[in-house]
């Protein structure tokens, strides 16, 4: 079964996400870069929309069963992991179209992070929290980590957000302008994401162009990774 699916609908591409709670791994990570790659190159499409199947969850980050004992064992896998990771934040940064989170369930973690990257978001408001709970789970952020964080929150948010690990609501987010819109359901921040999208209809080109320089920061973050390790345990993002 793939774990994306992606359809087109007039000037926009509706995603799926179809891994249960759509957990950061390389098979994940390189079948959503794939589809990123064929919508860009085989439509024409001008908008980018993401939504989750399971019914509770959007995105709950990296995928720490695998991933904490391929470290135990030295797996040479973790470290093409955390590339493609990286390359998966960077190509919603940058994507060449405008793109918009339907938050129709929980984005936690890199989730989380995964929303921020995110021109636009709406949520529903029935059900989900965003969170970042890496401070609890000893999880440094990257600089280009809390770049994306900063872009799409307030920093006195930023700074409650990080330090706390507060699960934040989509009533919040609306209020302080995290999110477009809380809507009353998955299937309305659905309808409501993509009609948004449709009605944007902007070029590829100049929406490229500006991504470039209004993300320029991000970018050099993103292009000078250097990982932590991390002497009092937890997991290293390495």
């Amino acid at each position: 079964m793939p774990l994306i699916e992606w359809s087109v609908d007039e000037n926009i591409a509706l995603l799926t996400m179809k891994s249960g709670e759509n957990r950061f791994n390389l098979g994940f990570c390189n079948e959503l870069l794939n589809a990123l790659d064929d919508i860009e190159k085989k439509t024409a499409v001008n908008a980018l929309v993401v939504r989750s199947a399971d019914e509770k969850i959007w995105c709950n980050g990296m995928d720490l069963d695998w991933l904490v004992p391929a470290i135990g064992r030295k797996d040479p896998d973790v470290e093409k992991f955390f590339d493609t990771q990286d390359r998966v934040y960077k190509r919603i940064t940058f994507y060449p179209m405008i793109t918009v989170a339907a938050l129709t369930g929980h984005a936690f973690a890199g989730g989380a992070i995964l929303a921020c990257s995110f021109d636009f978001r709406l949520m529903r408001a029935d059900r989900g929290f965003l969170c970042f709970p890496e401070v609890d789970l000893n999880i440094p952020f990257l600089p280009y980590m809390d770049a994306l964080i900063q872009r799409a929150m307030p920093m006195h948010k930023v700074f409650e957000a990080e330090l706390t690990g507060k699960r934040f609501t989509a009533a919040e987010l609306e209020k302080y302008n995290v999110i477009r819109k809380a809507c009353p359901s998955a299937d309305e921040t659905v309808k409501e994401a993509v009609a948004f999208a449709k009605s944007l209809n902007k070029g590829r080109g100049i929406v490229s162009a500006m991504k470039k320089v209004m993300n320029a920061r991000i970018g050099d973050f993103m292009d000078n990774v250097v990982r932590p390790n991390l002497d009092g345990g937890g997991v290293p993002i390495k």
